[in-house]
């Protein structure tokens, strides 16, 4: 089991919480992960099975289910959506690992710095896109000031900002002359195949 700021010690549980951070569920008492990439769901899966049983995880579904990932749990089925991908939700109800993901989050300035490049590798794999070529990088956030946070994380690599006001997003773009070395830094984690 994880201890209170192993989200911010520990790479494998850094991209842990830069995934949450792209792409989280959270409610009052209950979080986990939204995403329609079956990998990344069985990622923050196999996070969760090292810290609660099976009885304690939930899984909501939009679509057609993978019952090869969802067996064995318990399962709600949200018919009628309009998605043209199989949308997962997976989480468990426990109000001390909001807090503490609340806690890391809000705190990832003090992210080892062996951990700050697994933390933007698990952001990356939520809501980065790079594009075919390789010189078009970009990490899309719901509001600016976490982008600012993150973008005062990047010490060494040049980013820009942009806000597309119609979809109410904010997104960090890097600048060619350090993409090579960002994408460097999170290869070692990163399992998106983007890159």
């Amino acid at each position: 089991m994880g201890s209170l700021g192993s989200l911010l010690n520990n790479p494998h549980e850094s991209y842990i919480l830069g995934l949450w951070g792209a792409d989280r569920y959270l409610r009052t008492s209950s979080i986990g992960l939204s995403n329609t990439n079956v990998r990344l769901i069985k990622i923050f899966l196999e996070y969760l099975l090292e810290r609660f049983p099976i009885s304690r995880i939930r899984f909501r579904v939009y679509g057609v289910e993978d019952t090869s990932l969802t067996s064995g749990f318990k399962v709600s089925y949200c018919k009628g959506s309009k998605n043209v991908l199989t949308a997962y939700h997976i989480y468990v109800n426990s109000r001390p690992l909001v807090r503490e993901f609340l806690f890391s989050l809000r705190n990832r300035n003090f992210l080892a710095k062996d951990c700050i490049y697994a933390y933007f590798a698990g952001r990356f794999d939520g809501d980065g896109s790079l594009s075919l070529d390789k010189k078009i990088c970009r990490i899309v956030y719901g509001n600016l000031e976490d982008l600012l946070i993150d973008q005062y994380l990047l010490t060494n690599i040049n980013t820009s900002v942009y806000e597309y006001g119609s979809a109410r997003t904010y997104c960090m773009y890097f600048k060619k002359s350090t993409l090579s070395n960002f994408l460097e830094q999170i290869r070692p984690y990163s399992i998106s195949g983007k890159l």
